[in-house]
């Protein structure tokens, strides 16, 4: 095969094949119409305001803040600063993944690449314009038009709204997926045969014909058509054999329109084209799930606070900060082990025993957990004073933030006068810095966390206290996101009652494992 039709191929990898004269005019374009000072205008709608964002050049070519990018378009992000790897939530359910110094992006399961890779800069990651909107319009329900002379990026003005279609072979059948932003009817689309063409009719559909001819032929669709009218798109797939049945739907969730088609006898693997990809793509996709394997959340830690000698804070009738605590860490241990499989669950304790502050993070370090969650209940003179709250570490913030300080920090006179010099001359502001690579993290298991407690709790009239921050001497040293929980005050008479019962104590840890699930998927979606 000819160098250039090998290259040719390479799309389904998304390296794309640029011309000469297309670089050349762009340098000259950046030369004699650019300056250092240079933004991207991005038009999010037609006819919304303008968004400007700064140009970063290099080799030519314009970079863009990926995360200023996002929020011109009002897209969600989430940021794993440590990894230095972003997630972008796009409309109907789509994502891209990007991480800096690095040419591979993913959009939904496709792992893709660019000439040049993205870029660490200024603590955020810089994404080349004209090698990433040509892969966001195929493979995304976007439609992107970028002028490099202009330096403009806008939401295509001619109201496409069919961006591609993806076909996939079945045991006995093939699935066609057809991207849209367009919400149809049932009497707006229909699947007909015509001679061997299946013809998918999209009223009010207009397509970008270029995408549409590109799909990836497979199984027995060999050839595909695409004629656009005033009021219809039609959407033509030669079939070498015709099917049984068809079935034509618009996917609720992703806004696909799906051809379903079912053959009677097995698809013969010598029928299927090549849609599994490239060996270079397989092994790049080993390589990075190999590397991601390596952080997922695959082992939690589980700190009850208090035990044995140490009673902790106690409350109404006698309740024991300790007895709630461990009731409540356990729950949630079952929960984890239950409904997250190959989540590992550590404890620092799982009994009625007496266990050093600077153990706990210890355990956490030496079983390489990847979150750390210490759960205590709170207590104060005032009787009235009720709720939950999640704390990170950090220097405290207020009166009320240094109480619970205090009373937490004061477990180190339960231990011998030995282990107490351990914590001399430790500076804890140097210790807090020292959390600071997953402090981001940790801010975010810290919000899921609380944000869940008040969904479980708010029906029996719990009140969120907020997220805070604090020196806790129980995460110093945690090498991993860590958050310190305090469930509520064995203080307050009508919250006292409530946290002896062992289902408000199941409720608790409901709310906590829920927290946990989300910051879990938000994290290992950026890996």
């Amino acid at each position: 095969m000819k160098r250039r039709d090998f290259l040719l191929q390479l799309p389904g990898l998304g390296i794309w094949v640029i011309s000469a004269e297309g670089i050349i005019s762009r340098v000259l374009a950046r030369q004699l119409l650019n300056s250092p000072g240079d933004e991207l205008v991005v038009y999010p709608a037609p006819d919304s305001p303008r968004v400007k964002i700064p140009i970063w050049w290099q080799q030519d070519v314009p970079y863009v803040s990926a995360t200023a990018l996002a929020h011109a378009f009002q897209y969600h992000t989430y940021f794993n600063q440590l990894k230095r790897k972003l997630v972008v939530y796009l409309p109907f359910s789509q994502k891209i993944v990007l991480a800096a110094e690095n040419p591979f992006i993913k959009i939904d399961d496709k792992t893709l690449q660019m000439p040049l890779p993205a870029r660490w800069r200024g603590e955020d990651i810089f994404v080349p314009i004209p090698f990433l909107v040509p892969l966001i319009n195929q493979y995304v329900n976007i439609n992107w038009e970028y002028d490099p002379v202009r330096l403009v990026l806008q939401t295509a003005r001619n109201k496409i709204n069919v961006f591609g279609s993806s076909i996939a072979v079945k045991e006995n059948g093939i699935v066609i997926r057809i991207r849209t932003t367009q919400t149809f009817h049932s009497d707006e689309m229909s699947a007909n045969f015509r001679n061997n063409w299946l013809f998918v009719d999209l009223y009010k559909g207009r397509g970008d014909e270029k995408l549409l001819r590109e799909t990836s032929l497979a199984g027995y669709v060999k050839e595909i058509d695409v004629i656009q009218s005033a009021e219809l798109l039609s959407i033509g797939y030669r079939l070498s054999r015709l099917p049984l049945e068809k079935e034509i739907y618009q996917d609720q969730d992703t806004n696909e329109v799906v051809v379903v088609l079912r053959y009677k006898d097995k698809i013969e693997d010598s029928e299927i084209a090549e849609e599994e990809g490239s060996q270079a793509e397989k092994d790049i996709e080993e390589q990075l799930e190999e590397e991601r394997n390596r952080w997922l959340i695959d082992t939690v830690l589980i700190d009850a606070g208090h035990g044995g000698k140490d009673p902790g804070a106690i409350g109404v009738g006698r309740l024991r900060e300790k007895d709630i605590v461990l009731s409540i860490a356990l729950k949630l241990g079952a929960l984890i082990e239950k409904k997250m499989p190959g989540v590992r669950v550590i404890y620092t304790r799982d009994d009625d025993k007496f266990v050093e502050l600077r153990r706990r993070t210890q355990i956490a370090n030496e079983s390489r957990a990847k979150v750390f969650i210490s759960i205590h209940a709170n207590s104060n003179h005032n009787r009235n004073v009720r709720g939950f709250e999640t704390y990170i570490l950090g220097p405290e913030k207020g009166e009320k933030a240094r109480e619970v300080v205090q009373k937490e920090n004061s477990v180190i006179h339960f231990e011998d006068p030995e282990s107490q010099k351990q914590y001399e001359g430790i500076n804890l502001i140097l210790a807090t810095m020292a959390q600071s690579a997953f402090m981001k993290h940790s801010e975010h298991l810290a919000a899921s966390v609380q944000n869940s407690l008040y969904k479980k709790l708010k029906s029996a009239k719990g009140k969120s206290r907020g997220v805070k921050q604090a020196p806790f001497w129980v995460m110093v040293g945690a090498s991993m996101p860590s958050i310190l929980v305090e469930v509520g005050f064995v203080t307050n008479p009508y919250e006292a009652r409530k946290l002896r019962t062992a289902k408000y104590q199941q409720k608790i840890a409901e709310g906590i494992f829920e927290g946990l699930k989300q910051f879990k998927e938000d994290y290992e979606s950026v890996i």
